[in-house]
Formats: structure tokens, C-alpha cells, sequence
């Protein structure tokens, strides 16, 4: 085994016949050393590319300053990375060189046609995907156009406003992983930020929390809560009317009434216990919101399978879900698996 991810990256770029010495020995020979120093002192650019065609720049100083740390833990593997388990590849420009390529998943990564495995390559994935992320916000910033979605409101950011926009997310820090239950709070924030090499899809998570999706990665980074202030300020979150599902949002708690076919035991949901629980809230009223207003009751809408209560200033509303369709304040509505989807967002609060 290889010690070095330098070698492993030399056993692409230079004869195979550097494959079997090196896999056999947990050293690099000297020679093979300045054969990699040369390798990589060509290379002018390093990238990633996302599973769907986008490219970020990487800090090259970076980068190279780094790869030093990287490599151990590393063990060639038989079994080759599927496509499918590709997360992202990095792709190293050279000059007057072919590009190198490294397909990289969570737990593997191939170079050439060979692929490795193990402690390192883990660590291979999460160095890489933090040097995406401060790709993703380290480029020139031009125009920002906020929205917030549960609102239906858009506006156009002044410059003064971008520039606002542009030094908190120079001061974002990675925190992989933070995303993984929260959804976004109410009114749902987005900015929509057209830069230099690429647009950004930012969503507003929390007051200090965001997400920029690249491919099928989901970046967050922790944010100054200054943010959401200003964003309260240039959008407000006031009311707009709709009388149906907007007062939802206001919920403190929620209830699931083992009813029906679907639910087999009671939930009970703090809303304000931390902003994960708040976000499922607000995201399961906006799956009542994207649902269909039926102007009659449906002829067989089947099986009750649980009911939803929203307790507002101690009011409760209660809808009345079918397999696909619900009932609230008398009115029917139709959205495809609503029971289902509804069931598996609060279900993962158990998870």
C-alpha cells in the first residue's frame, strides 16, 4: 500500500510501471518523489466538477499546500467505485499536459484504474468537498435577487445590499452535515446570486445557517445572524393573505392522531424545541400549500389514515389525510401521497 496520495496520483500521471513497486511498499523511493514534484509542479488548475456538469475553481496555493496531508489510510481496492457512488470529480489542468481526473465518492476514489478505499479516502472526500465549498463562495459576487418563496415575494438587491451579502458569505465557514435534517424556516429565504464563473442557489436555512447544492452535494456553511435581520428588513415576513395554510406556520405545537390505517401511535411536536423541528413544521405546511383545492368532495377518496393537528395561539386546526387527498376547514384538497410524504417528514425526527 501506498502512504502517500501523491504516489497514488504519480501512478496515473507516469508509466504503470510504477503500480506494482508502489503497491507493495508503505515508502515512496526518492526518485519517485522528485518524479512527483515535477508531476504536480505542472499543474495550473485545479477544479471540481459536480454529477451535473457544474465546475468550481479551487484555491490552487490551497490545494497544493495541503495534498501533503492526504493519502493515508489507503488501501487498492478490487472492487472498482461505481458511477452511481460518485459524488464529485477533480480534475487537475497541466500544463502541456492531459488532465488529471479522480472520480471521488464518501469511501472511495479511482484514479485511472485503480481505486482505493479505506480511512483515507474518506478523509480524501471531506478535504475536497471543503475546499468546494469555499470555491463555491469565493467567487466575485455581481448582482443578488432575493425571494422568499412561502411569501411569494421577490426583490432585486441594490448594491449597497449585495455588498452586504458579499461579506457575510466571505466570512461563511463550512459545517458539513448541518443540513441534514433542517429544512428552511418560514418565509423561506433564497437568493438566487449571479457570479463570475457560475450562478448560486442559496437557501436560508436558519437565522445562521445556509445551503448551496451542487450536484448531489448539499453545502452549509454557519453564517452571522446579522443576515436574516437585513433580510427580514428588505422582505418582511408580513402576512398575505391567505387565510387557508399561512396561519400554519405560526404553530407552536403539532399533533398526529393515530386515527386511521397509517399511523399506528400518536406523535406529539414541540414546533419551538430547536429550529430542526420548527423547519419539518414549516416544510409540512407547505406540502398542504402545493396540494390542489377540489371544488367538491371526492367520490371515493378512500381510507382515513391519520389526522394533523396545528396548534395556533391555542387554537387547533385539523386536517383529515387520505392516501392522496385531505380534508381542513371543511374543503377538500388532492396532492399525490400526501399521507405518505407528511408521515416520512415527521418520521424523521426519529432517525
Amino acid at each position: 500500500m501506498v502512504s502517500s496520495l501523491r504516489a497514488y496520483l504519480l501512478v496515473v500521471m507516469v508509466a504503470s510501471m510504477f503500480v506494482s513497486g508502489c503497491a507493495q511498499s508503505d515508502k515512496v523511493p526518492a526518485d519517485m518523489n522528485d518524479r512527483i514534484e515535477t508531476e504536480l509542479g505542472a499543474v495550473e488548475k485545479a477544479t471540481v466538477m459536480s454529477t451535473d456538469g457544474q465546475e468550481v475553481m479551487l484555491d490552487l496555493p490551497t490545494f497544493m499546500k495541503e495534498l501533503s496531508n492526504q493519502g493515508k489510510d489507503l488501501q487498492l481496492s478490487e472492487e472498482a467505485l461505481k458511477q452511481e457512488d460518485v459524488r464529485f470529480t477533480l480534475v487537475l489542468y497541466r500544463k502541456q499536459l492531459a488532465p488529471l481526473v479522480v472520480a471521488v465518492g464518501e469511501g472511495a476514489s479511482q484514479f485511472g484504474e485503480n481505486t482505493y478505499r479505506g480511512a483515507g479516502a474518506v478523509a480524501f472526500y471531506q478535504w475536497i468537498q471543503k475546499l468546494t465549498g469555499k470555491g463555491l463562495l469565493s467567487q466575485k459576487i455581481d448582482t443578488v435577487l432575493l425571494s422568499a418563496d412561502d411569501l411569494g415575494k421577490t426583490r432585486a438587491l441594490g448594491e449597497a445590499e449585495a455588498d452586504l451579502i458579499r461579506k457575510v458569505l466571505a466570512t461563511a465557514t463550512p459545517e458539513p452535515g448541518a443540513a441534514n435534517k433542517q429544512y428552511a424556516l418560514y418565509p423561506n429565504y433564497q437568493m438566487r446570486i449571479n457570479a463570475t464563473d457560475r450562478p448560486l442557489e442559496v437557501t436560508v436555512l436558519t437565522p445562521t445557517l445556509i445551503s448551496v447544492p451542487f450536484g448531489k452535494e448539499t453545502h452549509t456553511f454557519r453564517v452571522d445572524g446579522g443576515l436574516f435581520s437585513k433580510l427580514t428588513e428588505w422582505i418582511p415576513p408580513a402576512d398575505t393573505g391567505d387565510k387557508t395554510f399561512e396561519q400554519l406556520f405560526k404553530a407552536s405545537q403539532i399533533r398526529i392522531s393515530a386515527t386511521g390505517a397509517a399511523a399506528s401511535e400518536n406523535i406529539e411536536v414541540e414546533v419551538r424545541k430547536t429550529t430542526v423541528e420548527q423547519g419539518i413544521a414549516h416544510q409540512a405546511v407547505r406540502l398542504l400549500q402545493a396540494a390542489d383545492l377540489l371544488k367538491e368532495a371526492p367520490k371515493d377518496p378512500g381510507h382515513e389514515q391519520y389526522r394533523l393537528s396545528f396548534f395556533v395561539n391555542g387554537k387547533e386546526r385539523e386536517v383529515v389525510l387520505y392516501a392522496n387527498y385531505f380534508q381542513l376547514d371543511a374543503k377538500w384538497y388532492i396532492h399525490s401521497e400526501i399521507a405518505e410524504n407528511q408521515w416520512k417528514l415527521f418520521q424523521s425526527l426519529r432517525k
